[in-house]
């Protein structure tokens, strides 16, 4: 499955401020563009998770407009996470759904179910390591099936955007390599991905550009600093 689209994600002098607080995030603008990673680094409270969660219109910005296609996230919410892939750090799944299951109903509630669906989701959910124990309840599921569940459901309607905090956590050497390979063929379809994580080996192999927080500075990436 091809993204659909192809749009940058556009911030514009954003802020974020909670109460009469310092700024977490402070006229900001970036350009994220299609067909590139980013990573979010920075130490502890510098933004990340909260810039990730501006991205996924689950926090409104104080000021300033996020854009994707010409239009606000924030006033066409609906319509801009319908091309959205998010992997959140925690792993809030329902648990009496199996892994399929939640694959599914993600198809479904984009209108991308097809008679090819189910063998796609095969398809995915075994290029993810996720063994046969895709069929049980998620509720029974370790960490490291419930991360891969996770980047499945993301994964799984091909987005134009994908927003990661932590996706490596819990995943075994094995497993890692085979998420990072989807997620690099999905950049090379012409999706663009924001990533906040602590493996700095990971984000070197996969992110074009690095975006430090505190100082709003861009960088190309290197083998020894991320």
């Amino acid at each position: 499955m091809q993204p659909e689209s192809r749009h940058n994600l556009t911030l514009s002098n954003v802020s974020k401020q909670y109460g009469r607080g310092v700024p977490v995030i402070d006229s900001f603008s970036h350009d994220f563009e299609a067909g590139t990673a980013t990573a979010l680094t920075g130490p502890n409270g510098s933004g990340k998770t909260t810039l990730l969660r501006l991205l996924a219109v689950t926090s409104f910005p104080s000021s300033g407009v996020i854009s994707f296609a010409g239009k606000s996230i924030h006033e066409a919410p609906y319509t801009y996470l319908q091309h959205v892939g998010i992997v959140h750090d925690e792993s809030a799944l329902p648990e009496y759904m199996s892994a399929v299951e939640l694959l599914e109903y993600a198809l479904r509630s984009r209108n991308k179910w097809t008679s090819n669906s189910p063998a796609e989701i095969d398809q995915l959910l075994d290029s993810l390591l996720l063994d046969e124990r895709r069929q049980n309840l998620i509720g029974t599921y370790s960490s490291g099936m419930l991360k891969k569940t996770q980047i499945g459901m993301a994964l799984v309607a091909a987005p134009a955007v994908l927003l990661m905090d932590e996706p490596f956590r819990g995943l075994d050497s094995e497993s890692l390599e085979a998420a990072t390979t989807r997620f690099e063929a999905l950049k090379k379809k012409g999706s663009l991905m924001v990533i906040a994580s602590h493996r700095k080996d990971m984000l070197s192999l996969l992110c074009d550009s690095y975006i430090d927080l505190a100082s709003h500075q861009t960088q190309q990436p290197s083998n020894t600093t991320a």
